[in-house]
């Protein structure tokens, strides 16, 4: 009994750690590998997709790579924030790439 106790304990503390949001250095780690894309543009569209034309403002041409080279820009550039979650450093990527002009 004492052994199955031990194991769902483990089990379910691995459950909740896997679901854990990644950080800007989990993000910029995977950017840095250009097979990873496919695995992190999801997160950048998410993140501009709900955002665009509020926090930030980008062009309708090429969004997906211009999103995604400011992202690992932002990231490259400011060390100081990849322990930050990663909806927090994309949304900050595209609020400096992509000011809203104030009319």
């Amino acid at each position: 009994m004492k052994y199955l106790t031990t194991v769902t304990i483990f089990s379910l503390l691995m459950m909740s750690s896997a679901q854990a949001e990644t950080d800007g250095n989990d993000v910029l780690e995977l950017m840095q590998r250009k097979s990873s894309r496919p695995a992190v543009q999801p997160y950048i569209d998410a993140v501009w997709q709900k955002w665009n034309n509020g926090l930030f403002c980008i062009p309708e041409e090429n969004i997906q790579d211009a999103t995604y080279d400011a992202v690992k820009a932002f990231l490259e550039n400011n060390p100081d924030v990849l322990f930050r979650p990663r909806r927090y450093v994309i949304t900050n990527a595209l609020i400096q790439a992509f000011p809203c002009k104030k009319d």
